[in-house]
């Protein structure tokens, strides 16, 4: 049996707090209208077929959230392979960025800065398009934490 499986590509967007070196993380609250509704995501998306996956990344990004990525590092693969439709997502790590980010696509309710404490609240109430993913995914960050595994959808 073959499964079809897509790609895509995310960013986390890196911003220092300039008053307290803290680090914040750029995440888009997401427009879709199905369980993703009104869930906070990172930047990102689908790589279209042939597509380089980074060339992926700053498209997707710059749709998205009008930013321009200047440098990357990839911190990690996420493969989402028991939804409905198998993903496998590559994760971007990005300090060096130019413009302000906006709400520049359809998909997008909006777009917001988190600190730790902030990720830490909204991964405990709930409204992360996937929880345990992305908790795990801002360790990067130094940040740990914890969150219940969500189901599979």
């Amino acid at each position: 049996m073959r499964v079809r499986t897509t790609v895509s590509a995310h960013a986390l967007i890196i911003h220092k707090e300039p008053s307290t070196q803290k680090d914040k993380v750029l995440l888009v609250r997401l427009a879709y209208r199905d369980h993703r509704w009104r869930h906070w995501c990172f930047p990102g998306g689908y790589v279209d077929e042939g597509e380089e996956i980074t060339t992926a990344l700053c498209r997707e990004v710059k749709e998205e959230t009008g930013l321009v990525l200047n440098n990357w590092q990839r911190v990690g693969v996420t493969p989402l392979l028991q939804l409905k439709q198998p993903n496998i997502s590559f994760i971007y790590r990005c300090d060096d960025w130019t413009g302000r980010p906006s709400a520049c696509s359809q998909e997008l309710l909006e777009v917001a800065w988190f600190d730790e404490e902030a990720f830490r609240s909204v991964a405990q109430s709930g409204p992360l398009a996937y929880p345990s993913h992305m908790c795990r995914q801002v360790e990067v960050l130094g940040w740990h934490i914890p969150v219940e595994e969500e189901k599979s959808t």
